[in-house]
């Protein structure tokens, strides 16, 4: 099950994973009443394992913090300096507990100071920052399934199961193994990535979960060929289903992608959440092995219309364009 907002529950879906840096009794157990309302993750820890946990997670989404969470400062705003220089693409949610003006550099790294007991303006920065992109549950459903079928055709001797998909705003690489394609269509500009653990890769096919013959003595150089073409055939499946077959302009914006390879960091020039969705490859063979995870993420830097996929992806439009896209 996929956590939603009764709001958008036709439409799309809320999901995000979140530092929670939180420790008043009153407002502890209410933040994680709120955040379970909106499908948030919680990952609660102290002050202490704050920069432990982000290092982590890679997938974060952003930071609640209260200002008076136990510190060795006065207050938490030195640390959320910290935070804010470790990932400044996180959010960071200020739970205000004085009245004091926050000064310049405070002010730079929390992106939105919301008052102790107003969940209502919390929740108000939440859908215009963590859920900035809405995505189609249709569309998360369908990206899902075809996924599942093309990692299964990989990797046929293994279980596919897909955790529940949710946005991030972290820029962190993944694992040691990544790929990147672009996606373009009339509602949509932008790239999927899926990401791996070269190890855990090698070690799974020396389980046996790819085809006969395939073991765990493959290079590196074959581990990206195995990732380029599972990441080819959900292009193409994309391809099939999303992508309607109609002409696009021969100019077209692009922006800068920027890796940094020691830092693990890739930026596609835009601040909106990125889709996320986790899958865990198992050998029923050998139940206690550990598993492979495969990380894709969906960034619609360039153009993103849901609105537009919804007017694509109703049957009535389908029967009106070509009559032979298949659609989930």
């Amino acid at each position: 099950m996929l956590p939603i907002t009764p709001p958008m529950a036709d439409t799309a879906f809320l999901a995000a994973k979140i530092l929670l840096l939180e420790h008043d009794p009153k407002h502890y157990p209410e933040l994680l009443a709120f955040c379970e309302t909106l499908g948030i993750i919680t990952v609660p820890r102290a002050a202490a394992d704050a920069m432990e946990a982000l290092a982590q997670h890679k997938d974060l989404a952003g930071v609640l913090l209260a200002e008076d969470l136990p510190c060795d400062e006065p207050d938490s705003l030195k640390l959320a300096q910290a935070l804010h220089r470790q990932r400044p693409e996180l959010p960071i949610f200020l739970r205000r507990t004085s009245t004091r003006a926050l000064t310049d550099d405070e002010a730079r790294c929390i992106t939105h100071p919301w008052a102790s007991g107003r969940l209502d303006e919390l929740r108000a920065h939440i859908d215009r920052s963590l859920f900035g992109l809405r995505y189609p549950m249709a569309l998360v459903h369908g990206i899902v399934e075809l996924t599942c079928k093309a990692i299964r055709s990989m990797f046929p001797n293994a279980t596919v199961e897909a955790e529940p998909p949710y946005v991030v705003h972290d820029r962190i690489i993944y694992g040691q193994v990544s790929t990147l394609i672009a996606l373009e269509s009339t509602w949509c500009r932008g790239y999927m990535m899926l990401q791996a653990e070269e190890g855990a890769l090698r070690q799974g096919m020396a389980q046996g979960m790819g085809f006969e013959g395939v073991g765990g003595d493959l290079g590196f150089r074959e581990l990206n060929n195995l990732i380029a073409e599972t990441t080819n055939l959900i292009w193409g499946a994309f391809k099939n289903h999303y992508i309607p077959p109609e002409a696009f302009p021969t100019q077209q914006t692009q922006v800068p992608i920027v890796i940094n390879h020691e830092q693990k960091y890739i930026s596609f020039g835009s601040q909106d959440p990125q889709l996320c969705i986790r899958y865990q490859l198992s050998d029923p063979r050998h139940p206690r092995q550990r598993s492979l995870t495969i990380v894709q993420r969906f960034i619609f830097n360039l153009l993103f219309r849901p609105e537009a996929f919804v007017e694509f992806s109703n049957p009535a439009s389908i029967a009106d364009s070509t009559g032979e896209l298949e659609f989930f």
